[in-house]
């Protein structure tokens, strides 16, 4: 199988487009600021004073633009969510067999939140702090439900709506998203480097093959 078929990020940059032309270099300047520490360090406990020092603005531009620290960290989960959505993309590319439509989604997937850990530290924080209203979860439960089954169901000729389509999809989904969640959280992956882009690729294979293993 062609490399580029397996790797979906290999041509990427890596770096998320979230300064449009509408914005102001101020505007632009906080966002990617902001990109960088909610979004890539998973930092949520700075002040805006701090934000403000770290973007090089005042504080009055901070205020003006995003109110206060809830609405600034809002903009940027809201952000880190529609990038997280286009991963599923993947599993709509009709051009690639089921199996490699589910490895390239989940490379992208496990990529993206490799990148910008915060989006996955803010659905958690908000899913102890408040569950039912955690639509970041919600939306990735559903598009996992949503795109995955009729693939599962190809693959394996079990109906979506048998609980074991369903054992199936929480399986592939723990077993990308849990490994970040460790690597982020704590450092430790069961002696696995999942920043290497290959032993994530590795890892996935193994993945999809010890849940799905009837997959030619």
């Amino acid at each position: 199988m062609d490399d580029k078929q397996l790797h979906p990020n290999r041509a990427r940059s890596g770096v998320l487009k979230v300064m449009d032309t509408a914005r102001t270099d101020t505007q632009s300047k906080m966002m990617a600021t902001a990109l960088d520490m909610i979004g890539k360090q998973a930092n949520l406990n700075f002040t805006i004073r701090e934000f403000a020092k770290r973007a090089g603005v005042n504080l009055a531009s901070v205020n003006y633009y995003f109110r206060s620290k809830e609405n600034l960290i809002s903009e940027i989960e809201s952000l880190l969510k529609s990038q997280l959505q286009k991963t599923y993309e993947e599993l709509k590319r009709s051009e690639f067999d089921p199996r490699t439509r589910i490895l390239r989604w989940a490379e992208r997937l496990m990529h993206q939140l490799m990148e910008y850990p915060g989006v996955l530290f803010l659905m958690v924080t908000k899913l102890i702090t408040d569950g039912r209203q955690n639509l970041g979860i919600t939306e990735l439960i559903d598009n996992s439900e949503e795109m995955l089954a009729p693939i599962i169901t190809d693959l394996t000729g079990i109906d979506e709506d048998d609980p074991r389509c369903s054992y199936i999809i929480m399986q592939i989904v723990a077993g990308v998203v849990t490994p970040i969640l460790f690597y982020h959280g704590i450092g430790r992956t069961f002696g696995i480097n999942v920043s290497d882009p290959d032993v994530r690729q590795e890892y996935i294979e193994s993945l999809v093959d010890a849940i799905l293993p009837a997959i030619d």
